[in-house]
């Protein structure tokens, strides 16, 4: 059951994630949180997940004071050897268009000293398709490493990204708390609580990619309105420009953020709901680019076979 547990809300912990990373303008945060929680068992189970988001994580560019809720459905199959896969489709209900990312994951998990430290390796494909304004960072192939210590009820872990398709990296450390309680109203039914901290550093580059349309299309417009000169200046140039001259530096790996998650969970047997609230702080080069501290929640229900 607790593998159960921690597996339902880690999950929730990746969806969070996929918000920052691959949809919107906020900070790429906990690329793959925990991805290598999910150690050998001496079973196989298969999981399902549907899911809510009121996502006010704000979108990018154009409309950076606009909220993209979204609806998520997610299969994961995990067998005892450590093989792993997952499938996650992300479907952007505000938009204009039909918007959607689509993900898949397959890897390999592994607990080693009697499963106090695990270590975790898969390969990623994404794929968004919809309105410009709902997509994040642009790739198709990516390797998440993750790893984690754990002791009684505290975990600690370290994971990684990198995207094959361009030059973004992105690193997460984090602590989780692990609550978990048993037979409090039927003889099966659960509740569990695990409340998350991770910080995120990461590459750049991303900021050029998502900001090109918005700075092509308003800021170069707005610059020769004022009589500068700009025939001769690409987007780059003007990002760079922009942030040395605000005192940061750029195209370097940094401290990007810290976002807190909150799942609550409770279940009966192989069925379980969660509601999960999440609080992010970006960094002060992203508040550059008018990121604000912000906030949402998940609603979700997971069934397990």
């Amino acid at each position: 059951m607790k593998l159960f547990l921690r597996f339902n809300n880690l999950s929730l912990l990746l969806l969070w994630s996929s918000f920052i990373s691959t949809a919107q303008i906020s900070v790429p945060d906990s690329t793959a949180i925990c991805d290598s929680c999910f150690t050998e068992t001496e079973f196989s189970f298969f999981m399902l997940d549907f899911n809510y988001t009121s996502n006010t994580i704000k979108a990018k560019g154009t409309r950076p004071d606009e909220s993209v809720p979204a609806f998520i459905s997610s299969a994961n199959y995990l067998h005892k050897t450590g093989l792993t896969t997952d499938i996650m489709f992300t479907n952007y209900s505000a938009a204009d268009s039909f918007s959607y990312d689509l993900e898949f994951q397959i890897g390999y998990e592994k607990s080693l000293f009697n499963e106090h430290i695990d270590l975790g390796l898969n390969y990623q494909y994404h794929n968004y398709s919809g309105t410009t304004e709902y997509q994040g960072i642009d790739y198709h192939h990516a390797i998440h490493l993750s790893t984690g210590l754990n002791y009684e009820m505290l975990y600690v872990y370290a994971d990684g990204i990198y995207y094959m398709d361009n030059k973004n990296y992105f690193n997460d450390f984090g602590l989780t708390l692990s609550l978990d309680f048993e037979n409090i109203l039927f003889k099966n039914d659960f509740l569990f609580l695990m409340p998350t901290t991770s910080f995120t550093f990461a590459t750049d580059y991303w900021l050029y990619e998502l900001y090109t349309p918005y700075i092509e299309n308003y800021i170069i417009p707005y610059l020769r309105y004022r009589g500068y000169a700009t025939l001769n200046l690409t987007s780059e140039q003007i990002m760079e420009s922009y942030m040395l001259n605000n005192g940061v530096s750029t195209n370097t790996y940094s401290y990007q953020g810290v976002d807190f998650l909150i799942p609550l969970t409770y279940g009966i047997n192989n069925i379980s709901v969660s509601f999960s609230w999440m609080y992010y702080i970006p960094s002060e080069k992203l508040k550059l680019f008018q990121m604000k501290e912000q906030t949402g929640y998940i609603i979700s229900l997971s069934f397990i076979f």
